[in-house]
């Protein structure tokens, strides 16, 4: 872990000949001007003024990157999930690189430098490759640079089965404390090796490497730090590996010293894996110069790596999302970069060797004070405490003890999502701690006194990545392994899809890999966006979250989608309809289930007879039909038309005869009608059996009255 002086950090400046491409095409910056950048558009050859707020929020939005003149930040790998012999490169050169570093390098002299490391340490080191890496670093201020890496899988195989079998028995014998002798570690390999033998041919078994040998590869790839750190505790290991130094209680500029804390809110919330009322946790960091916070965290799960890595991504990333996302917000919040110093609580979840290799990637000095001392991070400790003061202000507050809860309902009384605290959390550091005063401190707010520092110090500029896209996933602690689908990539039942991921899911599939998983990365505070690894060059392929869905929670969750999206707000949503679908009494579809497999079951056996069940069904259907569609009014049928029947059709004489008939006759032929009723009322037998020729007057007058009626030949109509 190092910490490199000002003069030599050369990450990303807005400075003088800093190349950059903004919205596609090409600037260099001439030279600074307060808080305006002069630049030249090279291809027009046009001279423009940018303020550094429109180039940071061009740089945020993505728009902007800085460009790589040693062409080698496409190369390197993007994330920190390094192999061992990858993490034994980069802490190798690191090592070599202290005195670059630590800023001491032109006080020693290489030639008795590079002896020194190659008598006590047996590194070997050319005075060409030192200024090669000292060239990278100092370019860069990233370890991930130092790698060598071409795309594609990493073939390389030096002695496999003997550093496989020492690096097991190292892990298992050498970091724990206690006294181990370097021929024993040559026996135990020894013994390893030839069970291995044991089981190949002659001609195939391994070479037993001799204890000399052994020896030398210990020495080579164990970690140091770590073994003397297990023995004689982290603060003793550190102080041989560093060298003792002063304690600066109070640093001299922003950024030189960063506290980094987690405390719980004093807050009942809705937790966004239970949708109950729960205590979240905040991961805070501040600037000790300004008192500026620098950026935070919130989570309901215990703190740890992951959450300090979140806190970190936010620390480093400028905050021009502000006024768009957090309208209410009052002031702007300047704050941002990567500090020289950081320091964090002594305890195993910040204590881990995942930390570490962080800080040494990115040149911070980490510090952990020791147990106890509470003072030596005093700045950031009153932070918390003036942030919970104001949310002690909220429904569903703890207080900060049971005297002063009594009788409150905190629970009964929360309301707040973590979406809208996240909001909350926003306008308390940048509206009531960063623009305002406090009696802790002298000069003005701590925004204030961050902006008066840089603008009094031309030399001190923010840094930042080639890209906002390489900080991400360097330190996004979202990890997951996925397949593509054609619907994309899921988490929490939330689909990720673009153009570009459909694209290597029909290459993986061309080329046989279809069911290979692939990592996902993606920010825990905000998963709008998502980054899914090609397997094939490592490089990172954006995949943006369903518009559709974002709809479905906004409707059914109250979901902002304007808003960052936390992940544990879609893995709540996610486990809460898990939790419906579970307690939805669905015991009805066993019973339709049934119904439809016994209408298949008959529908079998009436296959078996010749179908002479649905055939009779489907004629009483049409038969019905046919029926329903006749209209007796529009057939001129009396009210009770079964008690009548309509028989034969008119002869040619009776045809005449009622043509000869003038209308009083008619008419006196209808009166005897009306008359005589019963006499007309016959059934269809005696109609028939009358002798034509010889039809009754009263029902040959009816039948004249209704000549122009169909006739019908049935015996009834129903």
């Amino acid at each position: 872990m190092g910490c490199i002086g000002d003069e030599n950090m050369a990450r990303n400046k807005f400075s003088s000949g800093t190349l950059f491409l903004m919205d596609g095409m090409e600037y260099v910056i001439i030279r600074k001007e307060k808080q305006d950048i002069i630049v030249d558009l090279i291809q027009y050859k046009q001279r423009k003024t940018y303020s550094i707020f429109e180039l940071e929020v061009a740089f945020y939005e993505e728009r902007l990157t800085f460009k790589d003149t040693g062409e080698r930040a496409n190369k390197i790998k993007m994330d920190l999930e390094f192999t061992e012999d990858e993490e034994t490169e980069i802490n190798m050169k690191l090592e070599v690189l202290h005195p670059v570093i630590k800023g001491y390098f032109h006080k020693i002299k290489l030639d008795d430098y590079l002896k020194t490391l190659k008598d006590e340490k047996n590194i070997v080191v050319s005075k060409a490759s030192f200024y090669n890496w000292k060239k990278l670093w100092e370019q860069y201020g990233d370890a991930r640079y130092l790698l060598k890496r071409k795309p594609g899988p990493n073939k390389r195989r030096t002695l496999g089965e003997v550093i496989e079998s020492l690096e097991r028995i190292m892990g298992e014998k050498l970091y724990t404390g206690e006294e181990i002798r370097y021929r024993d570690i040559h026996r135990m390999y020894k013994g390893g090796i030839n069970k291995i033998n044991e089981t190949r041919d002659e001609d195939d078994k391994a070479i037993i490497r001799s204890v000399q040998t052994i020896w030398r590869i210990v020495k080579e790839k164990r970690d140091y730090y770590r073994q003397q750190a297990a023995r004689e505790g982290a603060v003793a290991a550190k102080l041989e590996r560093d060298g003792s130094k002063p304690m600066v209680e109070k640093p001299t500029r922003p950024l030189e010293r960063v506290e980094l804390d987690w405390t719980p809110i004093d807050l009942f919330m809705v937790d966004p894996k239970t949708l109950e009322r729960k205590k979240a946790w905040l991961v805070y960091a501040i600037d000790v110069f300004s008192g500026n916070p620098l950026g935070f965290y919130i989570t309901f799960d215990a703190p740890d790596s992951f959450a300090i890595r979140q806190c970190l991504l936010h620390c480093f990333l400028p905050k021009v999302y502000l006024k768009k996302l957090y309208p209410d917000v009052i002031n702007e919040w300047t704050a941002y970069g990567i500090p020289k110093e950081l320091v964090i609580d002594n305890a195993s979840s910040n204590n881990s060797y995942n930390i570490e290799e962080i800080c040494e990637n990115f040149g911070m000095d980490l510090l952990f004070p020791e147990v106890a001392a509470g003072h030596k991070k005093g700045t950031v400790e009153r932070g918390q405490k003036t942030f919970n003061d104001i949310v002690h202000t909220l429904k569903g507050t703890t207080f900060s003890n049971m005297y002063k809860r009594k009788m409150y309902d905190s629970k009964g009384k929360a309301c707040i999502t973590l979406q809208a605290f996240y909001y909350i959390a926003h306008i308390i550091f940048v509206d009531i701690i960063s623009h305002n005063l406090s009696h802790s401190r002298i000069g003005g707010t701590p925004h204030q006194i961050w902006e008066r520092a840089f603008a009094g110090d031309p030399s001190l500029i923010k840094e930042l990545p080639f890209t906002k896209k390489e900080i991400k996933l360097a330190l996004c602690g979202g990890s997951k392994k996925r397949k593509i689908q054609s619907e994309g990539v899921t988490l929490s039942e939330t689909w990720f899809w673009s153009e570009e991921l459909m694209q290597l899911k029909n290459k993986m599939k061309q080329e046989g890999n279809e069911a290979l998983e692939v990592l996902v990365r993606f920010d825990f505070a905000d998963v709008k966006k998502v980054y899914v690894q090609n397997p094939y060059d490592y490089s990172y392929i954006e995949a943006e979250i369903d518009p559709n869905r974002i709809n479905e929670y906004e409707k059914h969750y109250d979901l902002e989608p304007s808003l960052p999206i936390p992940y544990q707000q879609i893995k709540a949503i996610c486990l809460t309809e898990g939790r419906k679908r579970r307690e939805f009494d669905d015991t009805h579809i066993i019973q339709a289930m049934a119904n439809i497999h016994s209408i298949e079951q008959q529908q079998d056996k009436d296959k078996r007879r010749g179908y002479p069940q649905t055939l009779q069904e489907e004629v009483s259907i049409l038969e019905g039909l046919a029926l329903g569609a006749f209209d007796y009014e529009m057939l001129g049928a009396p009210e009770e038309p079964e008690s009548f029947h309509y028989v034969g059709q008119l002869t040619e004489e009776e045809l005449r005869a009622k043509k000869g008939k003038d209308a009083n006759q008619d008419k006196e032929a209808v009166e005897e009608a009306k008359k005589g009723t019963e006499s007309t009322m016959i059934s269809t037998a005696e109609v028939n059996t009358k002798p034509k020729g010889k039809v009754d007057t009263a029902v040959q007058r009816h039948q004249d009255i209704d000549d122009d009626l169909p006739t019908y030949e049935t015996s009834r109509l129903a």
